[in-house]
């Protein structure tokens, strides 16, 4: 999975999930593997700018800390850096909690 780049919370929340479910499995070990070559999935860290959609990507976006899962052999590390467009009054931390 990467980084996500100009998508809401929703469909990032969404896409993590379904990735979860389709290219990962758990071991005896309740780590989650790559479906397609046994690797363990990694988690990496990013740091997400959360503004409106208005603002273009620029702006008074606030950062965000999110854990996105990878595969080190099947995929490329995700990019350190992302962005959510959101909502007026929208509580993007809050929503990743949930």
């Amino acid at each position: 999975m990467q980084t996500p780049h100009h998508v809401s919370v929703d469909t990032f929340a969404a896409d993590k999930a379904l990735f979860l479910m389709t290219a990962c499995f758990d071991y005896g070990d309740n780590q989650a593997h790559c479906s397609q070559c046994g690797t363990r999935i990694k988690w990496e860290v990013a740091f997400i700018s959360a503004h409106r959609m208005a603002e273009d990507c620029v702006g008074t976006g606030k950062i965000v800390q999110v854990d996105i899962p990878y595969c080190p052999q099947c995929e490329e590390i995700p990019y350190v850096r992302g962005c959510f467009h959101v909502r007026d009054g929208q509580d993007v931390a809050a929503q990743l909690a949930a």
